[in-house]
């Protein structure tokens, strides 16, 4: 070995600009990471029978177009990877099998659930007939058709998927699983819906209580805790407790800054949600503060094309004409009851 290479062996251009494109979108450096992919497919492109390492690196690209909202430009890119990949893999293959799967993801953010719920249910398919069952990947598409069907309305046929996900997540790894988590979540979500917010509360406490537990073990993914929080506070805020939902999302905030930092979407998702709550008190300032941070992560992290920025920007640019309108209106009360007496 030298400088950490087998001698005999180097890496060719190509592969080394894959690497490096990993290492940037592991920072979140998404401009300098779709960059290096497409200086690494260009090589790739001029060379003989290397059509799965262009499908890889296309792949990547489109990830990186997911993340930046170009979900046309990313279909188009998925579509192409699902076509060398149909050819050189074949159907029955998990790679395959991925790849209807992400593009069932983008389906889902543009709002077609149904084609979302086909690419899923094909992707279900594929991968039942080369991995086991319990196997976790499987138990991944049983979770993304509940959620297609869940967004969809088919409330019934959600609540049945993940019944028979929970099912078999128990039967082979317990209740203390993360997967467990999502799936105690989507039922929590399909109850709020319904309006059964004890019940809902009932189950989301259980996810907390699980993801305690997990954390204590110190192999717990640190996206889902909070998320969990996100749902209890959603709840509150129904049942018109928006302090308890203020410091539901309180405690996910200080979760979120210690595990994945502040600029990280779900960091971003967390301040939104602040932000309605403070809108519901009446608490502008805050609101306001809520609302920028998260338009801080969102420039940062997508861009200011994203949707989601733009979203943003609409949102705080009609917050101060909420604000001057409940002032006016509350001293146009206060004037009238002056009156009155």
């Amino acid at each position: 070995f030298f400088c950490g290479v087998m001698v005999g062996h180097s890496i060719d251009p190509a592969e080394e600009l894959v690497i490096k494109a990993n290492a940037f979108f592991e920072k979140r450096d998404l401009k300098n990471a779709k960059e290096t992919w497409e200086r690494a497919l260009e090589i790739q492109m001029g060379e003989v029978g290397n059509d799965i390492a262009v499908s890889d690196t296309l792949d990547s690209i489109a990830r990186v177009l997911f993340f930046e909202g170009n979900y046309s430009e990313c279909l188009e890119k998925l579509n192409v990877v699902l076509g060398i990949r149909l050819e050189k893999l074949g159907e029955k293959h998990v790679e395959t099998a991925q790849t209807y799967k992400y593009i069932g993801h983008v389906f889902q953010e543009v709002g077609d659930d149904k084609r979302a719920e086909e690419m899923y249910r094909k992707a279900l398919e594929i991968k039942l007939e080369v991995l086991s069952d319990d196997n976790i990947e499987v138990m991944d598409c049983y979770d993304t058709i509940a959620i297609s069907l869940k967004r969809q309305g088919k409330s019934s046929e959600a609540t049945k998927m993940y019944k028979h996900l929970l099912a078999k997540l128990l039967k082979i790894y317990g209740e203390d699983h993360f997967v467990v988590v999502l799936v105690y979540n989507g039922i929590g979500e399909l109850l709020i819906e319904q309006e059964r917010f004890e019940d809902a509360l009932q189950i989301l406490e259980k996810s907390i209580e699980i993801c305690h537990r997990l954390i204590e073990e110190g192999g717990f993914p640190d996206k889902i805790l909070p998320a969990t929080l996100q749902y209890k506070a959603q709840v509150l805020q129904k049942q018109g407790d928006f302090e308890g939902a203020v410091k539901v999302l309180d405690t996910a905030l200080a979760f979120q800054m210690k595990t994945v930092g502040e600029m990280d979407k779900n960091t971003a998702d967390t301040y939104e949600h602040l932000a309605v709550m403070y809108g519901e008190l009446g608490k502008f300032e805050e609101g306001n503060f809520a609302l920028n941070k998260a338009l801080e992560i969102r420039r940062k992290m997508l861009g200011d094309d994203h949707p989601k920025t733009k979203r943003l920007v609409q949102w705080l640019s009609i917050t101060p004409n909420i604000e001057a309108n409940n002032k006016a209106q509350a001293l146009n009360d206060q004037g009238v009851a002056l009156a009155a007496e």
